[in-house]
């Protein structure tokens, strides 16, 4: 898509992409200007290409750490059921419901 620019002395100019306004910049203001210009877009694309490697590696550490807390829930959950079926025998063995707890608190601490 192309961008027409009204320039002060009346006349117009077609961009069609960046390089043609840093054409112009060159062309009504000098190498300089120009050279400064281009300096600036390529910190400025720098800078995005940082922040978005940034936002890429936060997404990715953010998703193994759900997926590790998934993991986790599902371990402690099948605990549980082992618990359950404890609680439900006639006679209750602490000592292995004890295990049972104890295999929960080591799960909580091994993810936080």
């Amino acid at each position: 898509m192309a961008d027409v620019i009204s320039l002060k002395d009346g006349s117009v100019e077609i961009i069609f992409e960046p390089k043609d306004f840093q054409y112009l910049v060159e062309k009504h203001l000098g190498y300089d200007a120009e050279t400064y210009f281009r300096t600036l877009i390529e910190k400025l694309q720098e800078e995005a290409d940082y922040t978005k490697a940034k936002v890429e590696t936060d997404l990715n550490s953010y998703e193994a750490q759900l997926e590790g807390n998934t993991t986790c829930f599902l371990d402690i959950l099948d605990i549980i059921k082992e618990a359950e079926k404890l609680l439900m025998e006639k006679r209750l063995n602490k000592a292995e419901l004890v295990k049972l707890l104890n295999q929960i608190k080591t799960e909580i601490n091994n993810i936080i």
